[in-house]
């Protein structure tokens, strides 16, 4: 059986789920939390294996440079090897290096069977090969890595954009708790969230609206959540809404609106008497947003539209009192959440993105009306993923710890990393 066998194909073991995964993310950038959760459901496994095949598919994503750097070392030729291949090596050095509890004999074994199977008996006795010499190399007592594991172009864009203690914080702040957002009594959706579930670790963020659990397992399993007490959302998402500061009867666009969140952020904020227009170019995203809405029982006109902002407003022109630009770019910001993005941006991809982003700028431009905001926001630390002010507009000081107005999130403040811009149309409303 090779690794491109049919869905109906069941994976035994974590192992196996990892490196299908690995693969599937490598060779078809796919992304790795939808990944997984098919292969878990395909593969039957016990509870202690899901987990142990979850922190193998994002902990190994979390250091592959590390890890790239290690297997190239024993590798006689560096050649590019067969995608199936680095995967399996990439999870097995992971184990052999960072996972105490499997033995480093039942690793090597386990890989060279899997690699077998798929790929054939002379590839597996490579992959033996390498291992072994990995394998004696093994720390005596091996640690789960701390640190996120950068590409070095990354890195020293990362220290020039941010400095180098917020660089430092970013890549060793493990961020593992998932964050809730809640639009009602916050405090009331915690104590019956402990009530009913016990195990929970719950803490309340910095950001009004946001709850930080740990242990919560299958969100959609706790109670309220079909009630529409709260919906997932990380923090730094909801400080964004926060910091858009929508006011009671204003119109409001929501132009990059992905699946919603913030949308209904701004449907509370303006009230029944305001307005809220999401804007997004995927239909199927947009069919999330009603979904979500649905479940959230608000009541504000809420349209929804499909657009292509790099080409036009969709006939938006001076339609909104502000506006939220949170735009298409590379994620690195949620590189702990999404280690996958490590594997997949470069440099070529950072400057398509700038162009994509200030196309859509200036489309949402016209969509202002005279006097109104633009607030401009990347889940990105690069300084290449800001964009200049729009002609004529004038910079607006956010709320923040930096001099120059412009909110930069991160793990210093308990989110992924985010910067938020905000100016002001010239002219003044009515």
């Amino acid at each position: 059986m090779n690794a491109d066998a049919p869905k109906s194909a069941r994976p035994l073991n974590a192992r196996e789920v990892a490196t299908e995964v690995l693969f599937r993310v490598a060779k078809d950038d796919a992304y790795a939390a939808p990944t997984l959760d098919a292969a878990l459901q395909r593969g039957a496994l016990s509870r202690r294996d899901r987990a142990l095949a979850t922190t193998l598919v994002y902990d190994t994503l979390r250091v592959v440079s590390d890890l790239d750097r290690e297997i190239n070392r024993h590798l006689k030729k560096r050649g590019a090897l067969d995608p199936y291949v680095r995967a399996a090596l990439r999870v097995a050095t992971f184990a052999l290096l960072h996972l105490s509890r499997v033995p480093a004999r039942a690793t090597v074994n386990e890989t060279v069977a899997l690699v077998r199977k798929k790929r054939g008996r002379p590839v597996s006795g490579f992959v033996n090969a390498v291992l072994r010499k990995i394998a004696a190399g093994r720390p005596e007592s091996p640690e789960r890595p701390t640190s996120l594991s950068l590409p070095k172009w990354i890195r020293k864009r990362l220290v020039a954009s941010v400095g180098a203690e917020r660089a430092e914080a970013f890549t060793s702040s493990r961020t593992d708790t998932l964050d809730l957002c809640v639009l009602g009594d916050r405090d009331a959706v915690a104590r019956s969230l402990v009530e009913h579930h016990p195990e929970l670790e719950l803490t309340p963020g910095q950001t009004p609206t946001c709850l930080k659990l740990r242990r919560a397992g299958d969100p959609r399993e706790l109670h309220g959540y079909a009630d529409g007490d709260f919906f997932v959302q990380e923090e730094g998402s909801q400080e964004i809404a926060r910091l858009v500061n929508a006011l009671p009867g204003e119109h409001v666009g929501d132009l990059c609106a992905g699946r919603g969140g913030k949308t209904l952020h701004f449907a509370r904020d303006v009230g029944a008497t305001g307005q809220v227009t999401a804007i997004e170019l995927h239909e199927a995203r947009v069919e999330q947003i009603s979904a979500r809405l649905q479940r959230s029982g608000l009541r504000v006109p809420v349209a929804l539209e499909t657009i292509d902002l790099t080409v036009g407003t969709g006939g938006f022109d001076e339609s909104f009192d502000r506006v939220l630009v949170d735009a298409p770019c590379s994620g690195l910001g949620t590189a702990w959440r999404r280690p996958e993005l490590l594997l997949r941006i470069t440099p070529a991809k950072i400057t398509e993105l700038a162009l994509l982003q200030r196309q859509i700028v200036d489309s949402a431009a016209r969509c202002l009306k005279p006097g109104g905001l633009l607030i401009y926001a990347v889940c990105s630390f690069l300084s290449e993923e800001r964009v200049d002010i729009p002609h004529g507009f004038d910079h607006v000081g956010l709320d923040s710890e930096d001099a120059d107005g412009v909110v930069r999130l991160g793990a210093w403040r308990g989110t992924d990393a985010y910067q938020i811009f905000c100016s002001r149309k010239p002219g003044s409303m009515g």
